[in-house]
């Protein structure tokens, strides 16, 4: 990444940090907003296909792009659903970086092939890989395994960053091994982050007989490898966190002794344009109305929970709670 963007989005996250700490008007530095909720796939843990499948034309994604640079983020993650089921998707892009984004965009990458072109303005590239083919597909789906490494391949030799996002569930505790290996040889980074509940997003549950002390092993043993300088994206601290967490059946809950940068430093827009402090909250709390309303000064600042182990919302969190070492550690993910 080109040294005046990673100024500007220290900048961002900069001016993001003193207004949380300072409890003044919240200063999100990141936003995500989910262009789509269709998909081509049905993974087993996300409800996000069977919710309303109505999206933005693209002016009106505009006046919200607009909104959201005006209140000063700087970094906005386009995701879905699909993003590339969404025949506008490349004007979008090209819209955002106009405007001065930092855009990464969250494909599965199985219909990249048919566009690539899509990705030519984006700065970094998320996509989803969960194991190898066979565990790949038990969490996501008979064809969701096909073109992902070829697209992976074909990205990074354009000099895309790259992270996959790996999901655990009971059908690839093996697989971090292979996912890690396998990021070595492709040049990319891998973040692992738990299955999650309890919220519009999300569908299905933790296998009753996977017990939490194994759980917490995995995360322990992750935390090896990444001390070990292997290619893992999440956070030491995250990784510390998760290896702690007391309850994988509660993703998050209300603690009087903790605050929560949901809303303050990141929020998160659905496909109809309603605003909520995170992904994680949808269904939790009234959203803003970000084509009528505006976010610092509609929001209630009040968020449902305040402590999560949620993949992104926790590393996001830490920015803000450790926000040296967590910002040392993104940074390096990015770049």
């Amino acid at each position: 990444m080109a040294f005046a963007e990673n100024a500007q989005l220290g900048v961002a996250y900069g001016l993001s940090l003193v207004s949380y700490w300072a409890q003044k008007r919240p200063r999100p530095f990141s936003a995500s907003f989910a262009v789509t909720n269709k998909c081509n796939l049905r993974c087993h843990y996300c409800n996000t296909p069977f919710l309303d499948p109505n999206d933005l034309p693209l002016d009106e994604v505009g006046v919200i792009f607009g909104k959201l640079r005006r209140m000063g983020v700087q970094r906005l993650g386009l995701l879905g659903g699909e993003p590339l089921v969404r025949r506008d998707l490349v004007d979008m892009i090209s819209m955002a970086k106009r405007m001065g984004f930092y855009v990464s965009v969250n494909s599965n990458l199985n219909l990249y092939s048919r566009r690539p072109e899509a990705f030519d303005q984006v700065d970094l590239v998320m996509t989803s890989l969960d194991g190898d083919a066979d565990h790949h597909r038990a969490n996501r789906g008979e064809k969701s395994y096909d073109g992902v490494l070829e697209a992976i391949v074909d990205l990074r030799s354009r000099g895309k960053p790259l992270m996959a996002i790996a999901v655990v569930t009971e059908n690839n505790l093996d697989q971090p091994e292979k996912l890690i290996q396998q990021a070595e040889e492709l040049d990319f980074q891998i973040h692992f982050q738990p299955q999650c509940m309890d919220t519009d997003i999300v569908r299905g549950g933790i296998a009753e007989d996977l017990q939490d002390e194994e759980l917490r092993r995995f995360w322990a043993d992750l935390l090896v490898q990444k001390k070990r300088g292997r290619p893992i994206a999440s956070s030491v601290a995250y990784l510390e966190a998760q290896s702690r967490w007391r309850d994988f059946r509660v993703s998050a809950f209300e603690d009087p002794g903790v605050r929560c940068a949901a809303g303050r430093g990141f929020l998160y827009v659905d496909p109809q344009g309603r605003a909520y402090p995170c992904a994680y909250t949808k269904g939790k709390c009234e959203p803003i109305d970000m084509l009528a309303g505006d976010w610092q000064e509609d929001w209630s600042g009040k968020t449902p929970c305040s402590t999560c182990n949620v993949g992104p919302m926790l590393e996001f969190n830490l920015l803000y709670t450790k926000p040296l070492s967590a910002s040392l550690a993104a940074l390096s993910r990015i770049t």
